[in-house]
């Protein structure tokens, strides 16, 4: 279904050159194919072996990684049996993602549509559709178990499920943003890593209860 195994290693490895870049704050329309070489110890010619531009790299890494993190978030959920557990796993998911630099990227397959950016878009659109497709059906999974556990109505649709999830999941994302991006705590200074970590638990609480209480 996902399409992992059509890369080479040399090609996965050039894929986690970009990742590398992105990680460490570089933006994305910065980069060029020489930087993203020596991210990964290769020189530039040999990325010209396997990719023709500099776009096609970073749209073919871009879809490998969002497919490999969604493979691991379905993973992480659907190892729990009750729908509660599995929301809760994918709130911790999350909180594991933005650690390693990645949720902006993972996220953009949470918007309704998707944006292109001023500089031009490196998402492919085919790509993009699949992976809707492949959200849709795992969302529908978990709600299956949900509406027979009583979690979520029955009048609920698919797509109900699919706004109010990624919804909260958004959101919880820019609150977690402000509590755990050092440049980004401005308006709370004061706090202490172990002050941190306690409001993190406060959040992740305040946001399965409310969404649980919004699907059911």
């Amino acid at each position: 279904m996902h399409n992992m195994e059509k890369y080479s290693q040399k090609q996965i490895q050039i894929f986690e050159g970009v990742m590398t870049l992105l990680r460490e704050g570089r933006q994305i329309h910065e980069l060029k194919v020489a930087d993203i070489a020596e991210s990964c110890g290769m020189g530039k010619s040999t990325a010209y072996e396997y990719f023709s531009s500099k776009e096609e790299i970073i749209r073919e890494a871009l879809g490998y990684h969002l497919k490999q993190n969604f493979m691991e978030l379905t993973e992480s959920v659907f190892k729990e049996t009750t729908f509660k557990a599995m929301a809760r796993n994918a709130l911790d998911y999350l909180e594991k993602s933005l650690e390693e630099r990645f949720t902006g990227i993972f996220l953009m397959l949470f918007t309704e549509k998707q944006e292109k950016v001023k500089s031009g878009s490196y998402m492919d659109e085919k790509m993009m559709m699949q992976m809707e497709s492949i959200v849709l059906y795992q969302v529908e999974r978990a709600m299956i178990r949900g509406k027979e556990e009583g979690q979520i109505a029955e009048e609920m649709t698919l797509e109900d499920v699919r706004m109010t999830t990624f919804g909260f999941f958004m959101a919880y994302v820019h609150e977690l943003i402000q509590l755990k991006v050092t440049e980004c705590r401005i308006r709370r200074p004061q706090l202490t890593e172990d002050q941190v970590k306690e409001e993190v638990i406060i959040l992740k609480d305040r946001t399965l209860k409310l969404l649980l209480k919004t699907l059911s």
